[in-house]
């Protein structure tokens, strides 16, 4: 698998997961370039198992992959540099997690105590992981979320997890396609034992303390 990094390391590196990623200057996009010439939709990135494949959205600027301006979808590989509106992305191999969904922040992974209020991942690779809530959790396609899910389906900042004294709250961030308890979508609901709370395909299993 086949991931992007700026090489001003501006921000995390984006693997490149079915079925692709968006480059623009809008945060709607997977890969955000907010500089003067670049396009609210820039590129698109189709991935298909192995192979991944840009292509410029007719923009006046260009997509440019190690020099040159491609003309149409072009086969990316490790070590093509992307340049959009001066700015250098580089492909590289993603060396670790490949099959991975979830993603979880220092926060996300603390070591979880007695009575403390959890998600049981249900669904992908991750099936069984228990993660503790503390205090604030961020969930989204961001991997600066403290939970960062690797679909699609999903916003950067999707939706936020909070404990209010005793409860657990789940509070949706505007997300595109939605947050859902028990099959019903939400803005924002006070979570109960073993509710199952979902975002895209992915669902988790909430437990009480």
């Amino acid at each position: 698998m086949l991931k992007i990094q700026f090489k001003d390391g501006r921000a995390e590196p984006v693997v490149l997961a079915a079925p692709g990623k968006t480059i623009g200057k809008g945060d709607a996009n997977d890969i955000v370039i907010d500089e003067a010439g670049v396009n609210g939709f820039h590129a698109d990135l189709k991935v298909d198992g192995d192979d991944v494949v840009i292509t410029d959205v007719n923009t006046a600027t260009g997509t440019i992959v190690n020099g040159e301006k491609i003309t149409g979808a072009t086969q990316l590989k490790a070590g093509d540099v992307i340049n959009i509106g001066g700015v250098e992305l580089e492909v590289q191999e993603d060396q670790g997690g490949a099959s991975k969904t979830l993603v979880l922040s220092g926060t996300a992974l603390m070591e979880m105590g007695q009575g403390c209020w959890s998600l049981i991942a249900d669904s992908g690779p991750e099936k069984g992981q228990i993660i503790p809530v503390m205090d604030r959790i961020e969930i989204g396609r961001a991997l600066e979320c403290d939970i960062s899910i690797l679909e699609p389906a999903l916003s950067r900042k999707h939706a936020e997890l909070e404990l209010i004294g005793d409860d657990l709250l789940v509070r949706d961030l505007g997300s595109v396609n939605g947050t859902y308890v028990n099959g019903s979508k939400v803005d924002e609901v006070r979570l109960n034992d073993r509710d199952v709370l979902q975002f895209g395909k992915i669902r988790f299993i909430v437990a009480a303390p």
